[in-house]
Parts: C-alpha cells; sequence; structure tokens
C-alpha cells in the first residue's frame, strides 16, 4: 500500500464547500474556532441560478455577516402571486414588502445563488486564506476514540476531533455512516434559465414572484440581480431521467415544447431565454433520516436532508444547520452531547420540510383554490420565516 503523507491537522474537518460548508466553516471561525474545508473540485465556484433567501435565512446570513454583501446583488420582491396557468388570473398573492419585513424582522431576498457563494467564501478566506484545500476528494475516513482520520484520493489525509459532511444529496459521508438507499428520481424534470429583463415585456419586469400552476407542471418566475436579470424554473413530470447535475444542457426549443399551451408570459420568458442559458436536471429526493451522526462525524445541509425546491428552504435548511451546529460546538465538548443536541434541534424542522416540499409541489401541480393556496402558505410562512436559528436554545 502506498505510504500515506502530509498529514493535516484540524479540529474540524469540513467535507464539501458548498454553500453549507462555508456557512459552517464562517460560523466556527465566528466563534474563533480553526476549520479545514475539503472540496473534490479544482475550484470553488457555485453554479445555478436564483435562490430565494426567506427571512429564516437572511437571519441567519445577517448573523454570519454577510448579508450587507449579498443584499448589494438582491431583490426584494413585492409579492409572491400564484396564477392559473392559461388564463393569467390571480389565485392566490402575498405580501412581500416592507410590512412582511417589518413582521419577521428579515427581508425575503431573491438572489443569485453565485452571490450568496461568493458572499461566504470570500468571507472564509478573510478570516483564513489557507482554508480550504481543493481537489481533495474523500475517498473513507476512519474513527478512534479520540480522533477521525479523513482519506483523499490524492493520497493525503486529514486528522481531527470531528468531520462534518457537507458533501451534497450524493454524500459519501451519509453513506458510510448509514448506509442509506441512493436518492431517488421523483418523476419531476425542471428546466432553468436567465434573461436580462429587457427581453421581457414591460409587464414582466416588476420585482414580484410569479408562481404558475396548472396539471402536473408548474412554474416559478422572480429577478435576481438588484433587478436586472430575470430567473426561473419550470417543471413538469418526465417518466425517465437518468443524468444528473445542474448543468445538463437543454435546448429553448424543448422547453418550450413542454409548456406549448401555457399562458403567453410563460412561453415569453422560455423564449426570451439565450440558448446558452437553457439548463435541465431532474428533481431526486430521500426520505428522512431519523439520525444523522456516529461518534465522531455527522451531516448537514443536503447531505442530511436534500428536500424538492416547492418551498424554496434546500440554501436555508443548510445555512440554518450551519449556525445551529456551530453553536452546539461551543456549548458543549463531547461528541455525543454535541450530535446529540444537534439532532435534537434540527431533525424534526428538516424533516417537516423535507415532506412539506413534496406537498407543496403536489399543490402546485394541480388547479387549487385559492383558499387551499392561502391557508399552505400561510401555514408553512409561520413555521418556516420565524425560525431563529442564531437564537434557538441548543
Amino acid at each position: 500500500m502506498k505510504k500515506l503523507q502530509n498529514i493535516y491537522k484540524s479540529k474540524y474537518i469540513i467535507i464539501g464547500a458548498g454553500i453549507g460548508g462555508l456557512s459552517l466553516a464562517l460560523a466556527l471561525q465566528k466563534l474563533n474556532k480553526k476549520v479545514l474545508i475539503f472540496e473534490k473540485a479544482p475550484e470553488v465556484k457555485e453554479v445555478g441560478a436564483g435562490v430565494m433567501l426567506t427571512p429564516n435565512a437572511t437571519r441567519s446570513l445577517d448573523y454570519l455577516g454577510v448579508l450587507k454583501e449579498i443584499e448589494k446583488d438582491a431583490t426584494l420582491p413585492k409579492r409572491t402571486v400564484v396564477r392559473h396557468y392559461k388564463t393569467g388570473q390571480e389565485m392566490s398573492t402575498t405580501d412581500l414588502g416592507n410590512g412582511f419585513t417589518k413582521r419577521y424582522g428579515h427581508p425575503y431576498y431573491d438572489v443569485h445563488r453565485v452571490n450568496i457563494h461568493s458572499s461566504l467564501y470570500n468571507s472564509v478566506k478573510r478570516n483564513d486564506p489557507d482554508c480550504i484545500k481543493v481537489n481533495h476528494e474523500l475517498i473513507d475516513f476512519d474513527q478512534s476514540e479520540n480522533v477521525v482520520t479523513a482519506k483523499f484520493k490524492n493520497n493525503l489525509v486529514a486528522e481531527g476531533d470531528f468531520l462534518i459532511g457537507c458533501d451534497g444529496i450524493h454524500s459519501l459521508v451519509r453513506k458510510i455512516i448509514k448506509a442509506s438507499d441512493n436518492p431517488h428520481y421523483t418523476g419531476n424534470l425542471a428546466w432553468r434559465g436567465l434573461m436580462p429583463i429587457e427581453s421581457l415585456p414591460f409587464h414582466q419586469r416588476g420585482p414580484e414572484i410569479t408562481i404558475w400552476i396548472g396539471p402536473k407542471k408548474h412554474v416559478v418566475e422572480y429577478t435576481v440581480k438588484s433587478g436586472k436579470i430575470k430567473n426561473y424554473v419550470a417543471i413538469s413530470n418526465v417518466k425517465d431521467w437518468h443524468e444528473e447535475g445542474w448543468t445538463v444542457r437543454s435546448s429553448v426549443h424543448q422547453a418550450l415544447t413542454e409548456f406549448n399551451d401555457w399562458h403567453e408570459d410563460v412561453r415569453n420568458i422560455i423564449s426570451a431565454t439565450p440558448h446558452n442559458e437553457c439548463y435541465k436536471w431532474g428533481l431526486f429526493d430521500r426520505n428522512p433520516l431519523s439520525s444523522w451522526s456516529e461518534n465522531r462525524v455527522t451531516i448537514l445541509g443536503d447531505a442530511a436532508h436534500p428536500m424538492l425546491p416547492f418551498m424554496a428552504q434546500g440554501a436555508a435548511m443548510s445555512i440554518e444547520d450551519a449556525v445551529v451546529l456551530s453553536r452546539c460546538f461551543l456549548q458543549y465538548e463531547y461528541p455525543k452531547e454535541i450530535f446529540e443536541s444537534y439532532e435534537a434541534e434540527r431533525i424534526e424542522r428538516t424533516a417537516w420540510c423535507q415532506l412539506q416540499s413534496r406537498e407543496a409541489g403536489q399543490l402546485f401541480q394541480k388547479i387549487s383554490s385559492r383558499e387551499d393556496l392561502d391557508s399552505d402558505r400561510a401555514q408553512r410562512g409561520r413555521i418556516l420565516y420565524e425560525y431563529d436559528a442564531p437564537r434557538v436554545k441548543v
């Protein structure tokens, strides 16, 4: 066996430099903890498109000290409007303006994922320029009573007190400690695209979120980059899907064909998509876990609780996890009490969010009544938006 060399040492070993991993790193740095982050890609960068940052997410980002940077390119939507897929009739509305911000204490922003990721990355690097190691793909780890040792594909290793898997829906860390099932395809395929706001008719340029609902399909559109860019996600039931990832190219024609009988405004958005900005991806899901940890190892974000995008909580839950876990590390000393506290605070909430996201998708893919839509959004909003990760008891 080839001898292992260059052993990194850090109390906290974080696997994955996405939004969850960087949020955890920054949360620990805020508490004067030294961390090492290992990323398998040759460079740290984020792909994707728009993200809705609900008040529970912006509250945590404010605590981490990056909200002011993120909001420079954010859009503050005035409202959410649910519309009928053919007639354009308003089915439900929710105010998201100043009154909403005052009620929850933090705003609801539409932003580009890259802005969130780069703000976290830059803050982490300012605190410690050498804490992120790229080209380090985890292949295994071992635990003893006092240490966890991570092994990477490049034949390097890292030793620490704790290892936290922030390595996404296909998490190797989760697979090792939970021997879990593979993610399953939900039968939903999503198209996404970005275009300059000037490429759309004037009435489609406003700062509001529009959700178009119809049989077995729905479309969500909103602006990012301070209202300069329109972002959309168009979701349809498609039986088979075998590719993975966010960056599978699609043709505008294919997306248009899928929504050819929908309202003109929907077709306007898809038609305006630059040919190099149209992508598609399959939506995968897992069932909630009853525990996330084993001895000195735990997981967070999509590794622990991947969820469908129908309540816009994937990034928010990762950021919340990171803030709560960092506070558990500060509050307790031993792995058992740290992770028991973390799971006690997070598992019930994230499992609820996973299951509710599934139900929201079903609600949007039929012609639901105004009463059902209003009741659903009001109930979920209270539970989601009032949560205060920086201050919940751990």
